[in-house]
């Protein structure tokens, strides 16, 4: 993991620092549209640079990296960034439906500080992502998010860790849980926190987390006529928990197991069709985690995972569990992150309780040169829904493709160019369609 923390323990994930430094040259527009875009719910493996033998001059004249303000023990990385771009078919709906194109103007504002401390750690970060778009104004957004992490180490190989964020987000058309057609966005706030526990006794470790997650949405006056339940029955809390026990067999070989559960809570505990929402779940998973000397990191698991809903008649929505990430590093500017994660979901459509979502693909980045970085992305996801009755099959896939080059003429300014391709297929008439977005990005930062 490209970290710019200091000091990150196993015991710390930071889910935005794993997303950033995964599609670096991608534009935000970009990320949010990939339906494979989501957290996996476990730790990647570290990533580790390859030694650097260049003296300390050429290392400065040749890092195009923020420097930051330093603020005592801090430093402060305050960017913003003017973004436009073109999205051939906004309201991601099938060719023969009146596609619209639009043009997207982004302004990006952000400010990021990150302690430098031999021990311990405290982060904390406010970024905004307004998006106004020229033919489809009912889309336009203004996105939020201010949140603080940090580590108390208690000793070496033993600390507590935690997190806490407010987020505004909006849902873009052609991902699972959109209605298609000519719609208001959805918006909704996210408060997220997290604790955890982690310790390392010679090859021994444990860790303990729980975390909660609280969705709010707001109305836009879509319902069950959009194919959807009406947003305020959406409104829910999500509590974790989980313990991981891990065994070093060897340096940088480490096997480990994992137990998690689930409570996903409703503020209406039936929604407008009659159907209660509320469910439980847990998943048992085990793995491995290797380190081969820094130029190639990965971690894999398997297992099984069940999720129960109290509406009465409705089946358990489970089935294996897996995943696998890792950070290759062949050439010293060349880096390939292969993934595939499975997660449940919860499920907006009218009369479907959640969802299955599988993905697999993978993200690389190449540095052509100290200040021009290339990169591409490949993206396969599955969602597999369950109704209540159990008399709907819908089986949405997506494929996302996309790439980009940035260009650092000085490390204060950057402009980049990336393109994006999304296809969706599906077992309902209509639905399948194809976007493509382009986008022009200018940014400065300190």
């Amino acid at each position: 993991m490209n970290s710019k923390q200091s000091r990150v323990s196993p015991g710390f994930y930071n889910p935005l620092i794993f997303t950033l430094f995964l599609c670096t040259t991608c534009s935000a527009y970009a990320q949010t549209m990939s339906p494979g875009s989501g957290a996996s719910g476990t730790p990647p493996p570290p990533r580790l640079e390859r030694p650097d033998e260049r003296t300390p001059a050429q290392q400065q004249a040749e890092s195009y990296e923020p420097k930051g303000v330093r603020l005592g023990g801090f430093l402060l990385f305050p960017a913003l960034e003017a973004d436009e771009a073109y999205n051939d078919n906004v309201f991601a709906v099938s060719s023969g439906s009146g596609q619209i194109g639009s043009f997207l103007q982004l302004i990006r504002p952000s400010a990021e500080l990150r302690s430098t401390w031999s021990t311990h750690m405290l982060n904390a970060y406010a970024r905004g992502n307004i998006g106004f778009y020229t033919a489809a104004p009912a889309q336009n957004f203004q996105d939020v998010s201010v949140g603080v992490d940090g580590r108390i180490d208690i000793q070496r190989d033993w600390n507590t860790y935690g997190g806490f964020s407010f987020n505004r987000k909006h849902e873009d058309p052609g991902l699972p849980n959109t209605p298609t057609g000519q719609t208001g966005v959805t918006i909704y706030n996210q408060v997220t926190g997290l604790v955890g526990y982690y310790q390392k006794v010679n090859r021994l470790s444990g860790r303990a987390e729980f975390g909660v997650d609280t969705y709010n949405y707001f109305n836009n006056g879509l319902g069950i006529a959009e194919g959807v339940v009406p947003n305020s029955d959406r409104n829910r809390i999500e509590f974790r928990e989980s313990l991981r026990f891990g065994y070093e067999f060897l340096d940088g070989y480490e096997i480990w197991a994992r137990g998690s559960l689930n409570q996903r809570i409703y503020q209406t505990p039936v929604d407008a069709l009659g159907f209660a929402r509320n469910s439980n779940g847990w998943d048992v998973v085990g793995g491995i985690t290797l380190n081969l000397g820094g130029l190639t990191t990965a971690e894999a698991f398997a297992g099984y995972l069940q999720q129960n809903y109290v509406n009465q008649g409705t089946a358990p929505l489970q089935g294996p569990m897996f995943g696998f990430m890792a950070n290759w590093n062949p050439q010293k500017e060349l880096w390939i992150k292969p993934y595939v994660r499975r997660t449940v979901n919860e499920a907006a459509y009218a009369g479907d309780s959640g969802y299955l979502s599988t993905a697999m693909g993978f993200n690389t980045s190449y540095n052509l040169r100290p200040n021009v970085r290339w990169n591409a992305l490949a993206d396969y996801t599955i969602a597999d829904y369950q109704s209540f009755s159990g008399t709907n099959a819908r089986y949405d896939q997506y494929i996302t493709l996309g790439t980009g080059v940035m260009y650092l003429p000085v490390s204060e300014f950057f402009v980049a160019l990336s393109y994006q391709y999304v296809y969706r297929t599906s077992t309902q008439a209509g639905l399948d369609y194809g976007q493509n977005v382009i986008m022009l990005r200018l940014g400065g930062r300190l």
